[in-house]
């Protein structure tokens, strides 16, 4: 008994490539689709987060009850709180020298002082001007009156020791002097150190450091008459 024979599909090349050219992409794409995350570890975070905000709300609620059953007594209120006072303080509480000035002008009769702070002229232990108080000082020139007889004096606090204090007074009031000098050639200029001898504050109150005193005293004066009417 004879077989049948079996046919064959016969499809052209080019329509066989075709097929498969247009099937890659969309497998590609199927294959490069992101997965879902798992959930179970984001869940156990966020329980794991809610946990720790109800332990501390608890512990706040539990610190409010305590605090409220606390009664306060004036033994317990001192020891939380403790009194300002001048004399404690690093510089003295005064309202007038709570900001402390380039200049300070006393005026007597005819006669006028420019008191200069020393500190704002002057590094700690030096004598050489710094370029603006240089410049501060040539501006003070303008009010001293045309060929007046002027005054420069240096004066330093009692810390130290007195001969280099004296000397340290006298090397400001050279170097005030000389830019008055410079700008006011008209000017007749004196110029003496005094040291520590002079205060105008007390460097110590009760036995104890004045910082805010000292401060005071650290300073060159100008002294200048005005002309006679």
């Amino acid at each position: 008994m004879s077989r049948p024979l079996l046919r064959r599909a016969v499809v052209p090349a080019s329509l066989a490539l075709g097929l498969v050219l247009g099937a890659a992409p969309a497998a590609l794409a199927a294959g490069a689709a992101p997965r879902p995350e798992p959930t179970a570890s984001a869940d156990a975070d966020a329980a794991a987060l809610r946990a720790a905000m109800d332990d501390v709300s608890e512990t706040l609620a539990e610190d409010a009850e305590r605090a409220a059953a606390v009664t306060l007594t004036d033994a317990m209120r001192a020891d939380a709180t403790f009194v300002l006072r001048p004399q404690d303080a690093a510089i003295v509480l005064r309202p007038e020298v709570s900001v402390t000035p380039l200049e300070r002008r006393v005026q007597k009769e005819r006669r006028t002082t420019v008191r200069l702070t020393a500190d704002l002229l002057f590094e700690f232990g030096s004598a050489e001007l710094t370029p603006s108080a240089a410049e501060a000082v040539a501006g003070l020139a303008a009010d001293v009156p045309q060929d007046a007889a002027v005054a420069v004096d240096g004066h330093t606090d009692s810390v130290g020791d007195e001969a280099r204090n004296d000397d340290l007074s006298r090397q400001r009031a050279d170097a005030v002097a000389g830019v008055l000098a410079r700008v006011r050639p008209d000017l007749r200029l004196t110029v003496t150190g005094h040291g520590e001898r002079q205060p105008v504050a007390q460097n110590e109150v009760d036995g104890e450091d004045n910082p805010g005193g000292r401060a005071l005293n650290r300073r060159v004066e100008v002294t200048y008459d005005a002309p006679q009417a």
